[in-house]
């Protein structure tokens, strides 16, 4: 049998001082990926639990403030208070309710006075509380946005951080359809509360978001690039100034771990659409229908024509987008539709994030482990939802049809970040290694049998804080929205039909209307709004 020397009181310092370190990673190894974080939050969205889930959403906002996620949790929140918005005022947490005035003095000798509570709100009124706290909710994620974009302007910061550091714990900062959908709801948000100006604001910057984002790419391409190179050197360095050599593409290239990417990717962008780089059809749409009802000018309606000509390119399947660009090209020439009103669908959940093992090389760099697990992130897509929603409008009967897949939009964006994923997922994971073989030779060297176990278990839980993928996304995007154009019946009633479900809307007086409806699944409740465009 081997025998251990017994650890001296010296050793047994060593290894005090090395067990501190352990203790702080043991601290870190209950870390839960975004995904499970939420996980209550996203089963009450999608079951149609709205007052749990803004009670919930607004909680977690507010805790989060200062912190790294704040920004996604900014945008589940605004989005949420947006649902709260079209939903019956009974549905969603009561909102506040304004001060009681003092009671006026009562004559001498009378009794008191009692106060006069404040009358109910309106449902009108809990709409526009939620509409405006949605937007409210928006502006702090678009400051967020704003002040991430100004710091890239000077560097694209490296985000691997160090060697116990994964993508996960990096602050997060916005993916390119999060920023465009981000305004496009703010849009919608102040259309319903009758600012137009503003509305017009929100969506010349969704579009302009659109154009950045190619951009955008192109800089974290080059980065992810001077990032591979500074790898292969040698010079990448963790919080200890330790480094060494490894090469990404040797590792991309192993015969086990290639195909196991390959495959991931293959399964995340199944879905995906020809919608071009950052596109996303319905910001598009929505920017066609502002400026084709309200433009003012040659300009705006010519603006209008161009992007229904756009959404005509993206989806020529969607029978409504003819007829919208004749709309648009007859708005150019100064004569404006009427007696329209569009049924915009909201349905479904957008992907989710799960995370996958792959296993690299790390022969590369030590000789102690031929292969290492590290866990990337892949797409999860939500297949319970209602496909269509059926709308009667006097004799005829319209049936609502895509014009935006979020499958896609995410998909798209997915298959762009997938490379930058791949090397520091890899980069990061094998800087762990290292040190993990050089933090258990140096415990072994300093306490012999002890320190050997120390160290075992220092490379146990490291591999259990690094190998944690980035599973943050915006789940409360919708899978999809469509739309139905439909001609204003004189009777000004529509008979909605999803699944199960039926509602009769009587529209408000106007030449242009839009009712708003949203189903998180087939068994959330049918939520339905509308406003007057014009």
């Amino acid at each position: 049998m081997q025998s251990y020397p017994y650890p001296t009181s010296r050793r047994l310092k060593r290894l005090g001082r090395a067990g501190g370190a352990v203790a702080l990673l043991l601290a870190l190894a209950g870390c839960q990926t975004y995904t499970a974080q939420t996980q209550q939050f996203t089963q009450a969205t999608r079951s149609g639990s709205l007052a749990q889930a803004v009670v919930q959403i607004d909680r977690q906002a507010e805790a989060a403030a200062g912190k790294k996620d704040e920004l996604l949790l900014r945008l589940e929140q605004g989005a949420t208070l947006r649902t709260a918005a079209l939903a019956e005022p009974d549905m969603v947490p009561p909102i506040p309710l304004p001060p009681v005035p003092p009671p006026e003095p009562a004559p001498e000798g009378a009794p008191p006075a009692e106060p006069v509570p404040p009358p109910e709100p309106t449902a009108v009124e809990v709409q526009a509380h939620y509409f405006t706290r949605s937007i409210e909710a928006f502006d702090l994620a678009e400051a967020k946005v704003n002040t991430f974009e100004e710091q890239s302007k000077v560097k694209l910061g490296s985000e691997i951080g160090g060697a116990l550091t994964n993508q996960a714990n990096q602050p997060y900062r916005g993916r390119a359809y999060d920023k465009v959908m981000m305004n496009t709801y703010k849009a919608l948000g102040y259309l319903a509360l009758g600012e137009k100006d503003k509305a017009r604001v929100e969506l010349n910057r969704s579009l302009q978001r659109q154009r950045d984002a190619v951009e955008v790419n192109a800089k974290r391409i080059l980065a992810v690039q001077e990032e591979e190179e500074k790898a292969r050197q040698g010079e990448l360095e963790d919080e200890k100034g330790k480094s060494a050599s490894y090469d990404t593409q040797k590792a991309v290239d192993d015969p086990r771990t290639g195909p196991a990417l390959d495959a991931v990717l293959a399964e995340s962008v199944a879905p995906m659409q020809a919608y071009g780089d950052y596109v996303n059809p319905f910001a598009v749409f929505l920017d066609g229908l502002f400026y084709t009802v309200l433009g003012e000018d040659g300009s705006d309606w010519e603006r209008g024509r161009k992007s229904f000509e756009r959404v005509a390119g993206m989806v020529p399947e969607n029978p409504y987008v003819l007829a919208d660009l004749e709309a648009a090209t007859l708005a150019a020439e100064g004569k404006a539709p009427e007696g329209v009103t569009y049924v915009i669908f909201e349905t479904g959940t957008a992907p989710s994030r799960d995370q996958v093992r792959i296993d690299i090389p790390t022969f590369l760099v030590t000789s102690k482990l031929a292969y290492v697990g590290a866990a990337f992130p892949k797409l999860k897509f939500n297949d319970y939802y209602l496909p269509a929603l059926t709308v009667a409008a006097g004799e005829e009967i319209f049936s609502t049809s895509t014009v935006s897949s979020m499958d896609s939009v995410v998909a798209n964006d997915f298959k762009n970040e997938w490379p930058a994923i791949i090397s520091r997922t890899i980069i990061t994971t094998a800087t762990k290694a290292i040190i993990q073989a050089a933090v258990q030779k140096e415990l072994e060297d300093r306490g012999g049998w002890a320190g050997r176990l120390l160290g075992e278990v220092a490379g146990t839980v490291i591999g259990g804080v690094t190998n944690i993928a980035d599973t943050r996304t915006w789940t409360s995007l919708p899978k999809e929205f469509q739309y139905a154009r439909v001609p204003t019946p004189e009777s000004r009633e529509l008979v909605l039909t999803a699944g199960e479900t039926q509602k009769t809307v009587t529209l408000e007086p106007g030449a242009i209307n839009i009712v708003y409806v949203k189903s998180a699944s087939p068994t959330a409740p049918l939520l339905v709004s509308q406003l007057v465009l014009k």
